[in-house]
């Protein structure tokens, strides 16, 4: 596409939509990053296993009431042409493709990949809040000798955006140096015990915390007990449940939206459970979305 980083077409796209990108509401982008696992690799087959799960769902979601097809044009750009020898390479292409839709009015919508694409993607909203749905606080300093990598994605963020526009939801794991280096910083986070006891009382104080403000969503799958996504890089046991999960997002949907992703499946350790998860998180989110807007 014309004023594109390279980019793969992929057909069909997510949920089989495929509105002219001039009319669409939500744009899809595949970035199937695979550099930097410790545990489990494969995340650049992620992509194309949600989208497969997609295609295989209802679009009407019943606890919303409204039928995403019908709600929304959405249209799945394809996956990114990504290098793996070089981060800072592949992450100007991240940041221009997601740059290139958020100035044509549009939401972007990343299938990752690992979580390192949320650092690039995020910056091109500037200051605005990140909500993160995730097992892990992901704020080491440097991981195995790297700096921009899946366990240091929220402190780079943390470079550029004030602790009080950060919100995590359903951690339940970090290291010791994450919990020094957090003494005295505002960050908002709920742990997954605290989700699972009051789902709608936990977002609605992220809704009272955020109010209008524009917010970047990164959904690491992991943030799922792996009884519900065990097909993850690094599964962590406790987790929230699906249903927990789609409470938020019903919720986390009337927010300002004005980016997400949806990061860290590993398809060759599923039985399909994953990748449906994963499509029906989106779902959900999309469904709000479109209730916001009516």
């Amino acid at each position: 596409m014309e004023g594109f980083p390279p980019l793969v077409k992929i057909s069909p796209g997510f949920g089989g939509f495929d509105f002219p990108y001039e009319k669409a509401d939500v744009v899809f982008i595949g970035v199937p990053l695979d550099v930097s696992s410790s545990y489990r690799s494969g995340y650049r087959f992620a992509p194309a296993r949600i989208r497969e799960a997609s295609a295989n769902l209802e679009t009407f979601i019943p606890s919303v009431g409204v039928d995403v097809f019908e709600a929304l044009n959405i249209t799945d750009i394809g996956d990114l042409v990504l290098t793996s020898t070089d981060i800072l390479e592949t992450g100007g292409r991240i940041a221009g493709a997601v740059s290139r839709v958020a100035a044509d009015g549009k939401l972007p919508f990343i299938l990752g990949g690992e979580h390192t694409v949320t650092v690039f993607s995020s910056e091109v909203f500037g200051d605005a809040f990140i909500v993160q749905l995730d097992a892990h606080r992901d704020l080491r300093d440097e991981y195995m000798g790297d700096r921009i990598c899946h366990a240091t994605v929220m402190r780079r963020i943390l470079e550029r955006v004030p602790p009080d526009r950060v919100v995590q939801l359903g951690v339940r794991s970090w290291s010791k140096d994450e919990e020094e280096w957090l003494r005295g910083r505002d960050i908002r986070a709920y742990t997954a015990e605290e989700v699972s006891a009051d789902p709608g009382g936990v977002a609605r104080e992220v809704e009272r915390a955020i109010g209008d403000g524009r917010v970047y969503l990164t959904i690491d799958l992991d943030v799922l007990d792996p009884a519900f996504a065990p097909a993850v890089s690094t599964p962590e046991p406790g987790g929230i449940s699906v249903t927990d999960a789609l409470k938020l997002l019903r919720r986390i949907g009337r927010l300002n939206l004005a980016g997400a992703d949806l990061v860290e499946l590993v398809p060759q350790y599923d039985s399909g459970a994953s990748a449906f998860a994963a499509a029906r998180l989106i779902y959900e989110l999309l469904a709000a979305m479109a209730k916001r807007e009516g």
